[in-house]
């Protein structure tokens, strides 16, 4: 943590939340991690210290982005612990919407995360680099004259790995202890707990399986 982050770190804790919290400066923010917010739209349930750390950290090798948060007006990002935003790595929440995240909750490098609606996380959860998840089609569809719901909240257990280049679409939820193997596409809910997901689209590989930290 060079002097400059620190001095970042200190304006962003006073900046953004309430002084009861600020003053443990639970948020560490790198020169490189750029944000718009309003305060009151970071919500930290746990506001201990040096819990949050924002653009830091990530696979050695990888290309290195700028990193952001930017929250539009009406939205929220709730941190329940420990959360680690590698660098590069973007949360977008648009207008009423909501992203949530578990305790100890690991992003590695340039992820993006775009809510329209809820991006919800449970605890112990992992993300591997360059993974996108988006509630929003960008776009509606119709076809034969029906028009498609382009948004739908995403929903991830507790324990779940979300390994590098993986894509999940709007209205996927994933349960408790799943892994998402690399480059998987997801399109469709994951109901049974602790299978292995792979391929494009994503279907279930193995059953009964675990990953360790």
């Amino acid at each position: 943590m060079t002097l400059l982050n620190l001095l970042r770190s200190i304006y962003f804790n006073f900046r953004y939340l309430p002084l009861g919290q600020a003053i443990y400066l639970p948020i560490w923010i790198t020169t490189n991690f750029r944000y718009k917010l309003s305060r009151g739209q970071l919500v930290l349930s746990k506001p201990y210290r040096r819990s949050v750390f924002l653009g830091d950290c990530g696979s050695f090798g990888l290309q290195q982005f700028h990193g952001g948060l930017y929250l539009a007006e009406g939205a929220k990002l709730i941190l329940h612990g420990m959360t680690v935003l590698g660098e590069g790595t973007v949360l977008r929440c648009d207008k009423n919407s909501v992203i949530e995240l578990g305790n100890n909750f690991y992003c590695n490098k340039n992820c993006f995360l775009r809510s329209s609606e809820l991006i919800q996380f449970g605890a112990e959860c992992s993300l591997g680099w360059n993974v996108q998840i988006n509630t929003n089609d960008g776009h509606v569809i119709v076809h034969n004259g029906t028009r498609s719901d382009c948004i739908g909240a995403v929903k991830f257990g507790n324990n779940v790995w979300l390994t590098s280049n993986v894509i999940v679409t709007k209205g996927v939820k994933v349960a408790d202890g799943c892994i998402i193997a690399q480059g998987a596409v997801v399109t469709k809910s994951i109901e049974d707990n602790n299978v292995l997901v792979g391929g494009v689209p994503a279907r279930v590989i193995n059953q009964n399986v675990y990953w360790e930290k």
